[in-house]
């Protein structure tokens, strides 16, 4: 398991779009096409679940209930 500090640009982009974007079909999610490779596609996945997790636990009402 890779720390923070080395997670690829592809996970980085991934957490960044999962913890801001609204949440969605991620099979049509169209940053997916711009990685080429299917490890960079697996990572952008990775930080896309990573990323929406995050804005799940940090959501309002969740911290309100």
């Amino acid at each position: 398991m890779r720390k923070k500090s080395e997670n690829s640009l592809a996970y980085q982009c991934g957490w960044i779009d999962g913890c801001s974007n609204e949440p969605g079909c991620f099979t049509e999610n169209p940053r997916l096409a711009e990685w080429e490779t299917p490890s960079d596609r697996l990572d952008y996945y990775r930080g896309h679940r990573d990323g929406r997790e995050t804005r799940r636990r940090s959501s309002p009402l969740r911290r309100a209930s």
